[in-house]
């Protein structure tokens, strides 16, 4: 784990590594570094490790060696990463899993989905896709390439496999990632006591 965000006490003991995930944009990695904060609960996210092993961004990786290396990475990263003890949270934001993912995400980790309505998404797009440098733009612009209009629509539907695995389904909706921290906090506070998918509202 990252040790940014490391307390040898923290508040809260996880009896398993917890992934937060969503769609681009749903403000996933600012709520978890806001929970690891307040708790003490190791964090890291798997985009900077990729980049700070690979030794360059992801935007760079995805232009010489494609997007599937990216997937490839990020599960291999994600596998090495929920080993380490103390458990804590890690997040995946731009770099995704590729299918083979499923069974690593069932054995091994809680996963909560933060789920954002679909015009919050698409505000964010933007600015996300940008920052993650024209790669992700590239596969929306291929997506168009295959059926015109819908190229936001299959960046959403891209993600939505994996995002069904997810243990806790968080509805953000539009609340600010200060809030949503406070919730995910009570997610993970009751982690110990269940399994079962439940959806928390803000």
């Amino acid at each position: 784990m990252n040790e940014d965000y490391y307390d040898p006490y923290p508040r809260l003991s996880l009896e398993r590594p917890v992934l937060i995930a969503g769609q681009l944009g749903c403000g996933a990695a600012s709520m978890g570094r806001l929970v690891s904060a307040r708790t003490g609960l190791a964090f890291c996210e798997i985009d900077r490790l990729i980049e700070h092993e690979a030794g360059c961004s992801l935007a760079k990786l995805a232009n010489e060696q494609g997007g599937g290396r990216i997937e490839r990475l990020a599960e291999t990263t994600l596998d090495r990463v929920s080993r380490q003890t103390p458990f804590g949270l890690i997040v995946l934001d731009r770099a995704w899993l590729p299918a083979t993912a499923r069974s690593l995400l069932r054995r091994r980790l809680d996963f909560i989905h933060v789920q954002r309505d679909a015009a919050h998404l698409r505000e964010r797009w933007g600015d996300d896709a940008c920052r993650g440098g024209g790669w992700l733009q590239d596969a929306v612009r291929a997506a168009e390439q295959q059926q015109p209009g819908s190229g936001f629509e299959a960046a959403l539907r891209a993600r939505e496999p994996l995002l069904a695995e997810a243990t806790i389904l968080l509805d953000a909706q539009d609340q600010h990632p200060h809030r949503m921290a406070e919730v995910l906090m009570e997610a993970l506070e009751s982690l110990a006591s269940f399994r079962a998918r439940r959806v928390m509202r803000a």
